[in-house]
C-alpha cells in the first residue's frame, strides 16, 4: 500500500483513522469473541484464572511498552525514509523492557494466587512477548501511515485464534494450557507478520538528529509510561481484587461481565482514536473551538449511550444466559447492570480523553489519573471485600464517574476561559460589520 499523503489531507486522514479503527475492531474483537467462547467451555475456576492472568498480562505489557509506544508514532511519522532505521533502533532499545517485564510476569503468575502449571507459565510469559512486539510495529505503522499492515497482522490472528479454539472445542481439548497455547501462537503470528513486512526497507541513518542513547529514549519515554500504567491498572484491579480477597468463584462472573465492558471499550477506544485528529488540530490552529467542541460531541455522545446502556440492563439476563451460560445467568448480569452506567460513561471519556491527551501539557493529567485510579483501586479492595463482585462492579462505576467529572473539570478550566476570550475579541468586528450595512 502506498504511503498516505503527509499533506494531512481529509482522505488521507479518513484511510488512517478508519484503517486504524478497523484494526482495533478485529484485534480486539477477536480476542472478545475468544473469551467468550472459553467463558462457555473451561469451568467457572478455570476461566477466573485465565482472567487473572491477561490482567495481570496487561499491566505487565504495559510495562513492557515503557511508554515508547508514543515516541513510535511521532519519530516514525518524522523519519520519513529513514523509517525502517528508527523502528528497528527504538524496538532494539525497548526490548531491555520487554525481557524485564516478560520474567516479571514469569514470576508473578509462577508464585501469585493463580497456582497454574510451569506450562501455562511459559505460554502467557511467550504472549507477553509477542504481543509486546506487535504492539511496538503496531505503533510504527501508524507513525509511517501504513495502517493496511496493521490491519493485514490482527485479521491473520484473529483467523488463527478463532480457528484453534473452535477446533478446540470440537475435539474437547480445551483447557487452561491448550487456551493460552492459542492465544500465545496467534500473537506470535501477528508479531510474525509485522516483521515480515517491515523487512527489506531503507535502513538509512537519521541525517537530521543524533542517535539517541538508550538512557536518553527511556527518559524520554517516562512520562507516556506513567500515563499507560495508571490506565491498565484502573481497568484490570478488579479482577485482581476479587481473586486476592474471595476467590475464584466470585471472579469469574465479574470477568464474564467484564466481557461485555471489554466490547464497550472496543467502542470507547474507536471513539478517542476518530476525535483525536479534529482535537490535536484545534489545540494548535483553534483552541477557542475546543470547549463548545467538546460540549457538543460529549452530549451527542452521552445520549446515545444512555438509552442503550438501560436496554442492556433491561436484557442483561437473557444475555449473560446466551454469551456466557445458564450458569452465568443471574450473577454475571447482577454484575453487569451495576458496570453500564459506568460502561456508557466510558464512551463518553472518549471524547474527553481526546481534548485532554492531544494537548501538550501532560504534567496535570498525570496528577489527575493517580488521584482517579487511587480511588479507583481504594474503592475495589474496599468493595470486594464487603460485596464480592457486585462491589467490583460498583466499583467500577464509581470510579468512572470520578474519572468524567475529574476530566471534565480540566476542560472547563483549561479551555472555557479562552472560548469566552474569543466571543469577546470578536464582538468590535461584529458591531463594525453592522453599523457599516447599516
Amino acid at each position: 500500500m502506498p504511503r498516505l499523503t503527509r499533506s494531512g489531507g481529509l482522505i488521507a486522514r479518513v484511510r488512517l483513522g478508519g484503517g486504524l479503527a478497523v484494526g482495533q475492531f478485529v484485534g480486539r474483537g477477536a480476542l472478545a469473541l475468544a473469551l467468550l467462547l472459553l467463558v462457555r467451555y473451561l469451568p467457572p475456576a478455570e476461566f477466573a484464572t485465565l482472567a487473572l492472568a491477561l490482567a495481570i498480562l496487561s499491566i505487565m505489557s504495559t510495562l513492557a511498552d515503557a511508554g515508547f509506544a508514543r515516541l513510535l508514532v511521532r519519530d516514525t511519522a518524522r523519519a520519513g525514509a529513514a523509517s525502517h532505521h528508527v523502528v528497528s533502533e527504538l524496538l532494539r532499545v525497548r526490548l531491555r523492557a520487554v525481557a524485564g517485564a516478560a520474567v516479571g510476569a514469569a514470576l508473578i503468575l509462577a508464585w501469585g494466587p493463580g497456582h497454574v502449571s510451569a506450562s501455562f507459565v511459559a505460554l502467557a510469559s511467550a504472549y507477553l512477548v509477542s504481543e509486546s512486539i506487535a504492539f511496538g510495529y503496531e505503533n510504527a505503522a501508524a507513525g509511517a501511515e501504513r495502517p493496511l499492515r496493521f490491519v493485514a497482522a490482527q485479521g491473520l490472528s484473529a483467523l488463527w485464534m478463532l480457528g484453534g479454539l473452535a477446533w478446540l472445542i470440537g475435539t474437547d481439548g480445551v483447557s487452561l494450557p491448550s487456551a493460552m497455547a492459542v492465544l500465545a501462537s496467534a500473537s506470535l503470528l501477528k508479531a510474525g507478520a509485522h516483521v515480515a513486512a517491515w523487512r527489506g526497507g531503507s535502513s538509512a541513518a537519521l541525517s537530521e538528529e543524533p542517535v539517541r542513547t538508550a538512557a536518553e529514549l527511556f527518559r524520554e519515554a517516562l512520562p507516556f509510561l506513567g500515563l499507560a500504567v495508571l490506565a491498565a491498572v484502573y481497568y484490570r484491579v478488579g479482577v485482581i481484587a476479587l481473586y486476592s480477597l474471595r476467590g475464584p468463584s466470585e471472579t469469574a462472573s465479574f470477568a464474564a461481565a467484564s466481557r461485555v465492558v471489554d466490547a464497550v471499550a472496543v467502542i470507547a477506544a474507536v471513539t478517542f482514536l476518530s476525535a483525536s485528529p479534529g482535537f490535536s488540530r484545534m489545540h494548535r490552529d483553534h483552541p477557542e473551538r475546543i470547549w463548545s467542541t467538546w460540549r457538543r460531541k460529549a452530549g451527542l455522545t452521552a445520549v446515545v449511550a444512555a438509552p442503550v446502556a438501560v436496554l442492556v440492563g433491561l436484557a442483561a439476563e437473557p444475555i449473560c444466559a446466551g454469551l456466557f451460560g445458564e450458569a452465568y445467568r443471574s450473577s454475571a448480569a447482577d454484575d453487569l447492570r451495576l458496570m453500564l452506567p459506568g460502561a456508557a460513561l466510558m464512551v463518553v471519556q472518549g471524547i474527553s480523553g481526546a481534548v485532554v491527551f492531544m494537548s501538550d501539557d501532560h504534567g496535570a493529567v498525570v496528577r489527575l489519573t493517580v488521584v482517579n485510579v487511587t480511588a479507583c483501586v481504594a474503592l475495589t479492595f474496599g468493595l470486594s471485600a464487603g460485596l464480592g463482585s457486585q462491589g467490583a462492579a460498583l466499583a467500577l462505576t464509581l470510579a468512572e464517574v470520578l474519572s468524567v467529572i475529574t476530566f471534565a473539570l480540566l476542560i472547563r478550566r483549561r479551555h472555557r476561559a479562552t472560548a469566552a476570550d474569543a466571543v469577546v475579541d470578536c464582538r468590535p468586528c461584529a458591531t463594525t460589520i453592522d453599523r457599516s450595512a447599516s
